[in-house]
């Protein structure tokens, strides 16, 4: 007889092949964050060199050979190497290069359509003009179909379940790139739609779990790129009030509503709310001053920056007190300001501001709020008394009958209502001090 002892749990034994050892698998990550570098250092390179005699058409045929280039690298690793993460990343830098494609043809298409009017950039790499009309018809043929054929196989390596969202949130981004606009107006709107247009889709492509990982994350930044480059583009032109005020709207959005989906560090989260309220009152100022061309001396006009004070209050994960007691005090500022200097409509807005800020101070039982909301009605109850005192004047017996009824009237209520009011005061000052 012999007896076996089995081991009841055996040591695993590991594939070299299929499980390379830790040290490899660091040697080969290095490697592949190498050769992605030195491919976007290089292609970079290329397009500041700034040659001279370089045509504008050949520059954008030698980008057309890099992003093919990068396809036929990944299609190598995928059925020569069978190797999909090699793959993934060649097609993505494929992607990646396809929205600068998109940013010549239509560079092409502007120098074209507006001729000598075109505004021309001091750099040299940045032209597109003098490309005739066919070969401008050629490459955009040629773009299309890249974008489709590429996007479609970088994106279904990357996040296959979500292929479909992915490339026509790419098209819609390539598609407004591609318009031929440089003007002071419509990139402004175009990069606005273009922001929410994306912002959407990413909202919907976060719920997705498998989005989250480095495929599916990069997936999603690659979206962005269209975007960057709008913004980019629009920077080097001209600027204009109405793309810093979009600029500054689109920093508030994603500082202080987006910036908590993508990060747990509560000081990055702070930090980014804070500069999301800065570039959000930055905004209104601009609006304020340059559009309407009232300047910061029209004190109802600076009311708004109050108002997004306690919206943003609503929004910020901390510190929303603070917010809602710094708008309750610019808001008292300004009126006190615009009562002072006998603006227009400064009494309605005492009254206005008065109430809101009160029901404010009643929803969050806060004391800064509701008490600068008594004085602002208190500033523009006395404003109309000025009315009574001008009516007094005119007719002062009349005035005093009336008066000395409001009196009576008056002391009659107390007589019968005391008790009921000095248990609703009481009430009311144990409610105040309990408040924040």
């Amino acid at each position: 007889m012999y007896a076996y002892k089995l081991d009841s749990n055996p040591e695993p034994i590991l594939d070299t092949a299929t499980h390379p050892p830790a040290l490899a698998t660091q040697i080969i990550g290095y490697l592949r964050w190498a050769g992605t570098g030195l491919i976007v250092i290089s292609a970079i390179g290329f397009m500041l060199q700034s040659r001279a005699d370089l045509l504008p058409a050949y520059r954008y045929w030698i980008g057309l050979g890099l992003t093919l280039l990068l396809c036929a690298g990944g299609m190598i690793c995928r059925y020569g190497l069978k190797e999909t993460t090699g793959a993934r990343i060649f097609f993505a830098l494929g992607v990646a290069f396809l929205p600068v494609q998109v940013s010549q043809v239509s560079a092409m298409l502007y120098a074209f359509s507006q001729g000598s009017l075109a505004l021309q950039l001091p750099y040299h790499w940045l032209q597109f003009g003098n490309v005739s009309p066919s070969l401008i018809a050629a490459d955009f043929i040629i773009t299309v179909l890249l974008l489709v054929l590429v996007g479609y196989a970088g994106f279904a390596m990357l996040a296959r379940r979500q292929v479909k969202r992915l490339l026509q949130a790419l098209l819609l981004g390539s598609f407004l790139l591609l318009l031929p606009v440089r003007d002071a107006y419509w990139p402004p709107v175009l990069i606005t739609l273009l922001f929410f247009a994306l912002r959407a889709v990413e909202q919907q492509l976060r719920q997705d779990s498998t989005l989250r990982l480095g495929e599916g994350l990069t997936a999603r930044v690659l979206l962005s790129l269209p975007l960057l480059i709008l913004i980019g583009r629009s920077l080097l032109h001209p600027a204009s009030c109405l793309l810093g005020i979009v600029l500054a709207f689109i920093t508030a959005v994603i500082c202080i509503l987006d910036l908590k989906h993508y990060t747990k560090s509560a000081s990055i989260i702070d930090a980014g709310q804070f500069v999301g309220t800065l570039a959000a009152l930055l905004a209104w100022l601009n609006v304020t001053d340059t559009l309407l061309g009232l300047g910061y001396q029209h004190y109802g006009l600076l009311l708004p920056a109050a108002l997004l004070l306690f919206i943003l209050s609503v929004y910020v994960d901390r510190y929303s007190a603070t917010y809602r007691l710094l708008g309750a005090v610019l808001a008292c500022g300004l009126i006190t300001g615009s009562l002072l200097d006998g603006q227009a409509f400064a009494p309605l807005l005492a009254l206005a501001t008065g109430l809101s800020l009160s029901v404010v101070g009643l929803r969050y039982h806060e004391k800064v709020p509701f008490f600068a909301g008594h004085l602002c009605c208190l500033g523009g109850v006395l404003f109309y008394c000025g009315y009574a005192i001008d009516a007094y004047q005119q007719a002062p017996w009349l005035s005093t009958i009336g008066l000395g009824l409001a009196v009576l009237l008056a002391a009659s209520y107390l007589e019968k209502r005391q008790q009921h009011i000095i248990r609703k005061v009481d009430a009311y000052w144990h409610e105040l001090q309990s408040w924040g």
